[in-house]
């Protein structure tokens, strides 16, 4: 081969190969560039649920660690997750047994009602901290709290959360108050919250007739006062 075929050989080969290298090297390059592009968004969208993954009820967290522990394309991330995920689990699975213990206390015969209702309760609370679903205004369980003002009234006031509890509603107790109004009533503290107050009042009135919602204003924008949070206050004139 002379010596001018072969530098043509040489270079030609050369070229093939410079672009062939350069090719798979620009392809690596773009791969990386494009998979940490990938990561950071995925860090950017964790971020979002940094608040969820530490403040909400332990259903909503559990079920976001799980999600993520699965779901994340970045390893690290998928393994911290799955870290977290263990830990949430743990905390989880200890509710739960809460839960079914005082479940099981409140059966017991021996207990008195009064102490039944609190258990009940907690119960009631320690299921909505269970729930995966997360605790948005719309999402908010309904919650009656229930004063008396007197302790004869304690059994209406059984009948009433019972009735409450069969339709879903949370009632977190019965609360003794004296200084409670003449006649019963069911309190509501937002406007837009007024088709939902008249329908836990149809409610009570199938164990009470004649409790109707009262709307309290200047309660609006109130942070004290969760959105569906009511009160029923069973007057000083109620007989039991």
């Amino acid at each position: 081969m002379t010596d001018d075929r072969f530098k043509a050989w040489l270079t030609f080969w050369q070229f093939i190969l410079g672009t062939v290298v350069l090719g798979l090297f620009s392809t690596v390059i773009s791969h990386q560039i494009q998979t940490r592009e990938v990561e950071i968004k995925e860090q950017e969208a964790n971020a979002k649920f940094l608040e969820q993954a530490l403040e909400e009820d332990i259903g909503v967290r559990r079920r976001l660690a799980q999600y993520f522990s699965h779901v994340t394309r970045s390893a690290e991330l998928r393994e911290r997750w799955g870290e977290y995920s263990k830990i949430v689990e743990a905390e989880f699975q200890q509710t739960l047994a809460e839960k079914n213990r005082l479940e099981e206390e409140a059966k017991d015969e021996g207990v008195s009602q009064e102490a039944r209702e609190q258990l009940l309760a907690r119960v009631a609370q320690l299921e909505q901290e269970l729930s995966p679903r997360a605790s948005k205004d719309a999402a908010l369980p309904t919650r009656t709290y229930l004063h008396i003002s007197n302790e004869d009234q304690r059994g209406l006031a059984s009948a009433i959360a019972a009735a409450l509890r069969e339709a879903s509603i949370m009632v977190p107790g019965i609360e003794l108050q004296r200084q409670s109004p003449s006649r019963s009533e069911l309190r509501y503290f937002r406007r837009s919250e007024e088709v939902e107050a008249e329908g836990i009042a149809a409610i009570i009135q199938g164990v009470r007739p004649g409790i109707e919602a009262r709307y309290i204003p200047g309660y609006e924008n109130a942070t004290g006062i969760r959105p569906r949070h009511f009160e029923l206050w069973i007057g000083t004139e109620e007989q039991p």
